[in-house]
Protein backbone atom coordinates (compact mmCIF):
# COMPACT_ATOMS: atom_id res chain seq x y z
CA UNK A 1 0.00 0.00 0.00
CA UNK A 2 1.55 3.52 -0.71
CA UNK A 3 1.62 6.38 0.67
CA UNK A 4 -0.65 8.12 -1.30
CA UNK A 5 -3.62 5.04 -0.88
CA UNK A 6 -2.79 5.54 3.47
CA UNK A 7 -3.16 8.99 3.12
CA UNK A 8 -6.58 8.59 1.29
CA UNK A 9 -7.74 5.79 3.29
CA UNK A 10 -7.35 8.21 6.50
CA UNK A 11 -8.97 10.91 4.44
CA UNK A 12 -11.97 9.10 4.53
CA UNK A 13 -12.22 7.32 7.18
CA UNK A 14 -11.73 11.36 8.61
CA UNK A 15 -14.78 12.06 7.07
CA UNK A 16 -16.67 9.01 8.19
CA UNK A 17 -15.99 10.16 11.54
CA UNK A 18 -16.97 13.81 11.07
CA UNK A 19 -20.61 12.44 9.40
CA UNK A 20 -21.12 10.25 12.41
CA UNK A 21 -20.26 13.29 14.79
CA UNK A 22 -22.99 14.92 12.82
CA UNK A 23 -25.55 12.63 12.83
CA UNK A 24 -24.91 12.58 16.89
CA UNK A 25 -25.72 16.02 16.47
CA UNK A 26 -29.12 15.90 14.22
CA UNK A 27 -30.50 12.78 15.99
CA UNK A 28 -31.47 15.03 19.03
CA UNK A 29 -32.10 17.74 16.93
CA UNK A 30 -34.48 15.99 15.03
CA UNK A 31 -36.12 14.72 17.93
CA UNK A 32 -36.92 17.94 19.45
CA UNK A 33 -38.11 19.56 15.83
CA UNK A 34 -40.55 16.56 15.53
CA UNK A 35 -42.00 17.19 19.35
CA UNK A 36 -41.57 21.33 19.61
CA UNK A 37 -42.91 22.16 16.31
CA UNK A 38 -46.64 21.60 17.09
CA UNK A 39 -46.37 23.66 20.61
CA UNK A 40 -45.29 26.44 18.76
CA UNK A 41 -48.74 26.66 16.52
CA UNK A 42 -50.62 27.38 20.02
CA UNK A 43 -50.38 30.27 22.41
CA UNK A 44 -48.72 28.72 25.28
CA UNK A 45 -47.10 32.50 26.08
CA UNK A 46 -43.46 32.96 25.88
CA UNK A 47 -42.13 31.29 29.39
CA UNK A 48 -43.28 27.83 27.80
CA UNK A 49 -41.96 28.69 24.27
CA UNK A 50 -39.28 31.55 24.58
CA UNK A 51 -37.78 29.52 27.54
CA UNK A 52 -38.77 26.16 28.28
CA UNK A 53 -38.57 24.33 25.11
CA UNK A 54 -35.17 25.82 23.74
CA UNK A 55 -33.89 25.00 27.23
CA UNK A 56 -34.82 21.47 26.28
CA UNK A 57 -32.94 21.18 22.83
CA UNK A 58 -29.82 22.97 24.55
CA UNK A 59 -29.80 19.93 27.32
CA UNK A 60 -30.08 17.08 24.43
CA UNK A 61 -27.32 19.03 22.40
CA UNK A 62 -25.20 19.86 25.24
CA UNK A 63 -24.92 16.13 26.53
CA UNK A 64 -24.00 14.55 23.30
CA UNK A 65 -20.93 17.53 22.85
CA UNK A 66 -20.30 16.29 26.44
CA UNK A 67 -20.02 12.70 25.06
CA UNK A 68 -17.49 14.11 22.34
CA UNK A 69 -14.94 15.89 24.91
CA UNK A 70 -14.83 11.98 26.25
CA UNK A 71 -13.76 10.71 22.71
CA UNK A 72 -11.73 13.68 22.44
CA UNK A 73 -9.60 13.06 25.22
CA UNK A 74 -9.03 8.90 25.35
CA UNK A 75 -6.07 9.13 23.01
CA UNK A 76 -7.86 6.34 21.55
CA UNK A 77 -5.13 5.43 18.87
CA UNK A 78 -7.63 4.99 15.89
CA UNK A 79 -8.57 8.63 16.05
CA UNK A 80 -5.10 9.97 16.56
CA UNK A 81 -4.50 7.97 13.44
CA UNK A 82 -7.20 10.73 11.52
CA UNK A 83 -6.49 13.72 13.38
CA UNK A 84 -3.12 15.40 14.75
CA UNK A 85 -3.04 15.26 18.50
CA UNK A 86 -2.90 19.06 18.53
CA UNK A 87 -5.75 19.35 16.21
CA UNK A 88 -7.82 17.39 18.86
CA UNK A 89 -6.55 19.16 21.32
CA UNK A 90 -8.18 22.44 19.57
CA UNK A 91 -11.50 20.68 19.15
CA UNK A 92 -11.62 19.69 22.29
CA UNK A 93 -11.16 23.15 24.26
CA UNK A 94 -13.72 24.18 21.64
CA UNK A 95 -16.24 21.81 21.82
CA UNK A 96 -16.14 22.28 25.71
CA UNK A 97 -17.36 25.50 26.01
CA UNK A 98 -20.12 25.17 23.77
CA UNK A 99 -20.83 22.11 25.83
CA UNK A 100 -20.98 23.69 29.09
CA UNK A 101 -22.82 26.95 28.04
CA UNK A 102 -25.42 24.74 26.69
CA UNK A 103 -25.72 23.02 29.56
CA UNK A 104 -25.28 25.74 31.83
CA UNK A 105 -27.93 27.74 29.72
CA UNK A 106 -30.66 24.63 30.16
CA UNK A 107 -29.59 24.73 34.08
CA UNK A 108 -30.53 28.73 34.13
CA UNK A 109 -33.65 28.30 31.58
CA UNK A 110 -35.84 25.55 33.73
CA UNK A 111 -35.07 27.60 37.42
CA UNK A 112 -36.17 30.55 34.97
CA UNK A 113 -39.34 29.11 33.51
CA UNK A 114 -40.66 27.90 36.88
CA UNK A 115 -39.74 31.33 38.27
CA UNK A 116 -41.61 32.77 35.39
CA UNK A 117 -44.68 30.58 35.19
CA UNK A 118 -44.66 29.70 38.89
CA UNK A 119 -43.33 32.26 41.00
CA UNK A 120 -41.31 29.10 42.74
CA UNK A 121 -38.54 27.23 41.98
CA UNK A 122 -39.76 22.62 41.64
CA UNK A 123 -36.73 20.96 43.27
CA UNK A 124 -37.69 16.98 42.61
CA UNK A 125 -34.96 14.55 42.96
CA UNK A 126 -33.94 14.72 39.19
CA UNK A 127 -33.43 18.66 39.53
CA UNK A 128 -31.57 18.59 42.02
CA UNK A 129 -29.29 15.61 40.65
CA UNK A 130 -29.15 18.25 37.41
CA UNK A 131 -28.24 21.36 39.81
CA UNK A 132 -25.45 19.12 41.22
CA UNK A 133 -23.95 17.99 37.73
CA UNK A 134 -23.72 21.25 36.94
CA UNK A 135 -21.90 22.59 39.97
CA UNK A 136 -19.52 20.12 39.41
CA UNK A 137 -19.26 20.94 35.70
CA UNK A 138 -19.08 24.33 36.51
CA UNK A 139 -15.76 23.60 39.19
CA UNK A 140 -14.23 21.33 36.11
CA UNK A 141 -14.73 24.12 33.82
CA UNK A 142 -12.97 26.99 35.54
CA UNK A 143 -10.36 24.84 36.64
CA UNK A 144 -9.50 24.43 33.00
CA UNK A 145 -10.52 27.97 31.98
CA UNK A 146 -8.41 29.82 34.94
CA UNK A 147 -5.26 27.20 35.09
CA UNK A 148 -2.99 29.75 35.64
CA UNK A 149 -4.73 32.50 37.41
CA UNK A 150 -5.83 30.09 40.24
CA UNK A 151 -1.33 28.80 40.75
CA UNK A 152 -3.22 25.23 40.30
CA UNK A 153 -0.40 22.18 40.02
CA UNK A 154 -0.65 19.88 37.43
CA UNK A 155 -2.17 16.90 39.61
CA UNK A 156 -4.83 19.80 41.12
CA UNK A 157 -6.15 20.44 37.58
CA UNK A 158 -6.16 16.85 36.84
CA UNK A 159 -8.26 16.29 40.21
CA UNK A 160 -10.71 18.56 39.39
CA UNK A 161 -10.88 17.82 35.60
CA UNK A 162 -11.77 14.41 36.75
CA UNK A 163 -15.21 15.57 38.17
CA UNK A 164 -16.34 15.48 34.40
CA UNK A 165 -16.86 11.69 34.85
CA UNK A 166 -19.10 11.84 37.58
CA UNK A 167 -21.20 14.46 35.31
CA UNK A 168 -21.95 12.20 32.63
CA UNK A 169 -23.72 9.31 33.86
CA UNK A 170 -25.60 12.25 36.58
CA UNK A 171 -26.46 13.83 33.47
CA UNK A 172 -27.83 10.67 31.34
CA UNK A 173 -29.64 9.79 34.16
CA UNK A 174 -31.76 12.98 35.20
CA UNK A 175 -32.18 12.95 31.28
CA UNK A 176 -33.85 9.29 31.14
CA UNK A 177 -35.67 10.13 34.25
CA UNK A 178 -36.82 13.37 33.53
CA UNK A 179 -36.58 14.68 29.60
CA UNK A 180 -39.86 15.28 28.29
CA UNK A 181 -38.39 15.01 24.44
CA UNK A 182 -36.08 12.10 25.48
CA UNK A 183 -39.41 10.03 27.38
CA UNK A 184 -41.63 10.64 23.63
CA UNK A 185 -39.04 10.15 21.14
CA UNK A 186 -37.86 5.91 21.73
CA UNK A 187 -34.96 6.76 18.95
CA UNK A 188 -33.26 9.27 21.05
CA UNK A 189 -33.73 7.29 24.30
CA UNK A 190 -31.97 4.65 22.23
CA UNK A 191 -29.20 7.44 21.85
CA UNK A 192 -28.57 8.22 25.40
CA UNK A 193 -27.93 4.94 26.36
CA UNK A 194 -25.49 4.08 24.16
CA UNK A 195 -23.65 7.60 24.86
CA UNK A 196 -23.75 5.89 27.92
CA UNK A 197 -22.26 2.44 26.88
CA UNK A 198 -19.79 4.18 24.61
CA UNK A 199 -18.63 6.71 27.74
CA UNK A 200 -18.56 3.14 30.07
CA UNK A 201 -16.01 1.59 27.52
CA UNK A 202 -13.98 5.09 27.09
CA UNK A 203 -13.82 4.98 30.82
CA UNK A 204 -12.18 1.65 30.71
CA UNK A 205 -10.15 2.26 28.12
CA UNK A 206 -8.37 4.99 29.61
CA UNK A 207 -7.83 2.90 33.41
CA UNK A 208 -6.51 0.57 31.39
CA UNK A 209 -4.41 2.79 29.81
CA UNK A 210 -3.15 4.03 32.99
CA UNK A 211 -2.97 0.94 35.51
CA UNK A 212 -2.36 -1.72 32.96
CA UNK A 213 -0.28 -0.36 29.86
CA UNK A 214 1.80 2.23 31.80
Amino acid sequence: MTATTTEKDGSGMARIAVVVAVILVAIPAWAWTRESARFYTMDLGFAFLGIYLPARLLALLGLVFMFFQFVLAARIPAVERLFKRGKLLKIHRSLGKWAYLMVLLHGVGMLAFDLVSSGEIYLYTETIVGLVALVLLTAAVLAAWFFKPLKLSLNQWRTIHLLTYIVFPLVIWHALMLGSTVNAVPTLRYLLIGLFAGYVVLLLFRLYRKFIVS
